[in-house]
């Protein structure tokens, strides 16, 4: 049986809408997939950008810093010797948990002048859940649940030295509910 060329024609036609239709699910497959991802980049929300009530001296800063000779970026800092506090409320009363996962990362630069060690509390909802002690060019790294939390303090307390100390935050991070590996909205 000859193949006439209008069937052919026909054939050809089909075979190149299936190939377009191929290719336009598989681009939107990875568009939905990058989508996905950029939306979980954007989720996280900073600590201290969140209601916070402060006391002493400490201010946000897109500085860069050495810690332990490797650079990062600083984000916040607070200074010690001034019993120094900021308080975040990460979920009002009443409200469902927004956030799982708080993450921090903070040190002493390597170019800062202390006589004397420094301590860096973290409190949860007022109580202790963390401590750390930190001298010129150590850094430290702080994962804490949240998902029942209200609210997160970060103290410095004064560490009766005549010097303040910079603690730099190059990491603050909430990261939410919803961003959990393995769970899809």
């Amino acid at each position: 049986m000859a193949k006439t060329p209008q069937a052919v024609e026909s054939r050809g036609k089909m075979k190149f809408i299936r190939k377009v239709a191929a290719i336009g699910t598989i681009c939107l497959v990875f568009a939905g997939s990058a989508w996905q991802v950029a939306q979980g980049q954007q989720r996280t929300t900073s600590l201290f950008s969140t209601g916070c009530v402060r006391r002493g001296t400490m201010d946000s800063s897109q500085q860069d810093i050495s810690i332990g000779r490797q650079a990062f970026t600083e984000i916040f800092y607070i200074y010690s010797g001034y019993n120094s506090l900021i308080t975040c409320r990460i979920r009002p009363a009443g409200s469902q948990p927004r956030f799982k996962t708080l993450r921090l990362a903070f040190g002493i630069a390597d170019d800062i002048r202390a006589n004397k060690p420094v301590d860096v509390n973290v409190y949860l909802d007022g109580n202790l859940a963390g401590s750390r002690t930190l001298s010129v060019g150590e850094r430290s790294f702080v994962i804490l649940d949240v998902s029942r939390v209200s609210s997160v303090a970060v103290e410095i307390p004064n560490n009766n030295d005549y010097v303040n100390t910079k603690v730099s935050f190059v990491q603050a991070l909430l990261e939410p509910i919803s961003s959990s590996p393995g769970r899809r909205q």
